[in-house]
C-alpha cells in the first residue's frame, strides 16, 4: 500500500514537472511574440512616416 502511494506521488511529481515545463515554453513563446510585435510596430511606423512624407 505504501509503495502504491509513493508511486502515485512520483507520477504526480512527473506530471507537475511536465506542466511546469509547458508553462515555461509558453512564456518563452509569448515573450518572442511580444518582441515580434514591437519590431513590426516599429517598422510599420517607419513605413508610415516614409509614405506620409511622399
Amino acid at each position: 500500500m505504501e509503495i502504491d502511494f509513493i508511486q502515485e506521488l512520483k507520477k504526480r511529481d512527473e506530471l507537475l514537472d511536465s506542466y511546469l515545463r509547458q508553462i515555461e515554453i509558453q512564456e518563452e513563446f509569448i515573450q518572442k511574440q511580444k518582441e515580434l510585435i514591437e519590431y513590426l510596430e516599429d517598422h510599420i511606423s517607419k513605413i508610415t512616416d516614409i509614405v506620409g512624407s511622399v
